[in-house]
């Protein structure tokens, strides 16, 4: 037989920090009110948050800077230049290896192929790129 057990919480509860008996080896909760918070906790925490913020700004803007590839348009992905967006072979390629009619051998039908520009991220700038200073 299967039992299920059911908890309801009616708000946020905090780990006690207090040590318990040896008899006792679960940690109590206690209920979050500002009882149990002292303000140096308040203050790490806000603190970390502000972090947390800035970081989250300062990766937007290094986001917003980089520039859109020209040549996708951004979308990481331009036509095969082999079968020109149609997914077929227009001629035969490598001795009759690839028949007029049959899947393009570049794109393998697909009739897109990744930017050869931008690695296919759709931008310039990005992570390890040659145009990045700090790349080595």
């Amino acid at each position: 037989m299967v039992s299920a057990l059911s908890f309801t919480s009616t708000g946020p509860f905090l780990l006690s920090s207090r040590t318990h008996s040896s008899s006792s080896y679960a940690p109590k909760l206690l209920p979050l009110s500002s009882r149990n918070l002292n303000s140096k906790s308040l203050k790490a925490k806000a603190a970390e948050s502000k972090e947390t913020n800035s970081s989250k700004e300062s990766s937007e803007t290094k986001k917003k800077s980089s520039i859109l590839c020209s040549n996708c348009e951004g979308n990481g992905v331009k036509l095969c230049g082999q079968c020109e967006g149609s997914g077929v072979n227009k001629e035969e390629h490598f001795n009759g290896k690839f028949k007029v009619g049959g899947l393009c051998w570049l794109c393998r039908g697909k009739k897109e192929v990744l930017c050869g520009d931008c690695n296919g991220a759709g931008f310039l700038g990005g992570f390890l790129s040659a145009l990045d200073e700090t790349a080595v």
